[in-house]
């Protein structure tokens, strides 16, 4: 077998192939042979059909069979003797499949870029410590006296003031048309959150208990829910209850009730440790970005078109998965597939630019995952999902995520060592 590779590109490689007559000739044969003892020819018995019958009847279909058999089974050996290692499935051009001479076909191929990689040892970045103030464990406290409040049912009848939840049935029509998609019952409405839709909850103020209204509500062209966009909707509510949210006390034992804190100060100390965990793994990403972004901008080199397009199917896929699991279809929100591939093309480009050139500084540091460390990430999930390790390790070997959660643990540990060997002052 000859072979040799032609240069397309840094990133594309077009591989020839040849054949020798004697191995085509050997596979038609003995494919021949292995066809003469199975086919089923009126007039002939199993094994007595001749050759040229058999040509006759099936040489379309052998030429495919033998073609397909000799290029599976030729082209790992091409790649290894030219030691490539593409990222993505062959283009195959195959040529004519004739007996008594050689087989040709190439097939075009991507390969990863090989980085000439600039110095990465003692970037110069630049970091904002920050201290968790108490302010901001006032303002945390009081979320979770929040999160806590019950609601009771005011005692006196009144108006509907801003900040009340109201318990409403409504119904919504369009053109006359009643939206079975715009229907409730016993639905809790929170005045004046702007969490359901802001003109609806401002029309309740001033309504009391058992009282109806209709009212029509306008829609701005841009409004995400397609189907609305530039409509009028027409409601027609009944106000049923009016709640007002009471807060706990915060003292002692609001502490105690939210878990193993002896007193409110206990838990201010918790609260105060949290939010500067947060405010330091914030300033980690940050100076991450700036390693990455300078890497970025040192390394140009170009990149294989298909891992930018198989990084643009993730990100899209990630984002339908996150839309279904919010009860939204991304079609009904007026936007297209392929409208949000071009949306993630460019920020897919720069992920894998960002993947290979850390992989190349781990290389040529011996940065590596152990299988302890994907261990030890596997029992952090299984911990966080409260699921068994060697069911949550299960999934991933079944679902083959192995690989992919090793790489991104590998280019965590090499922004690590990045930022380690990195020039940091703080502002």
């Amino acid at each position: 077998m000859k072979v040799n590779v032609e240069e397309i590109s840094t990133v594309k490689k077009k591989v020839h192939v040849e054949i020798p007559e004697e191995d085509v000739d050997k596979e038609i044969d003995a494919f021949y042979q292995d066809l003469k003892m199975k086919a089923k020819i009126k007039g002939f018995r199993p094994g007595k059909v001749p050759r040229d019958i058999l040509e006759r009847h099936f040489k379309d279909y052998v030429k495919v069979e033998v073609l397909q058999k000799l290029i599976e089974e030729s082209y790992p050996k091409a790649l290894s003797e030219l030691a490539l290692s593409p990222v993505s499935h062959p283009v195959v051009d195959p040529q004519e499949l004739e007996k008594g001479k050689p087989f040709h076909y190439h097939a075009t191929v991507e390969i990863k870029p090989d980085i000439a990689l600039q110095p990465y040892v003692g970037l110069k970045l630049e970091g904002k410590k920050a201290e968790a103030a108490d302010e901001e464990v006032e303002e945390r406290l009081k979320n979770l006296q929040n999160l806590h409040a019950q609601l009771k049912t005011i005692p006196d009848p009144r108006p509907v003031a801003k900040g009340d939840f109201v318990i409403v049935d409504y119904e919504a029509t369009m053109d006359g048309k009643v939206l079975d998609e715009a229907k409730g019952i016993d639905f809790t409405v929170e005045v004046g959150s702007e969490r359901f839709i802001p003109a609806f909850e401002e029309q309740l103020i001033g309504l009391k208990p058992e009282e109806e209204k209709t009212f029509d509500v306008p829609f701005a062209a841009d409004y995400g829910y397609a189907a609305w966009a530039g409509k009028t909707i027409s409601f027609h509510v009944k106000i049923k209850e009016i709640k007002e949210k009471v807060l706990p006390p915060l003292d002692d034992e609001f502490a105690k009730d939210l878990g193993d804190y002896p007193s409110l100060n206990e838990l201010r100390a918790k609260l105060k440790a949290d939010i500067q965990k947060e405010k330091d793994y914030e300033l980690n990403r940050q100076l991450k970005d700036q390693v990455v972004e300078q890497l970025l901008k040192a390394n140009s080199f170009e990149i294989p078109e298909s891992l930018v397009e198989g990084q643009t199917k993730s990100l899209v896929s990630d984002t339908k998965s996150r839309l279904a699991s919010q009860g939204m279809d991304f079609k009904a929100l007026g936007v297209t597939e392929e409208k949000l591939e071009g949306d993630y093309k460019e920020m897919a480009e720069k992920q894998v630019r960002t993947f290979l050139i850390l992989e190349k500084v781990a290389t040529q540091e011996s940065i590596a995952v152990t299988d302890e460390e994907v261990d030890g990430r596997l029992k952090e999930i299984s911990e966080r999902t409260r699921q068994k390790f060697e069911v949550v390790k299960r999934y991933y070997e079944k679902n083959e995520l192995l690989p992919e959660m090793r790489a991104k643990m590998e280019s965590d540990k090499t922004l690590d060592f990045l930022l380690q060997k990195s020039e940091i002052t703080y502002v």
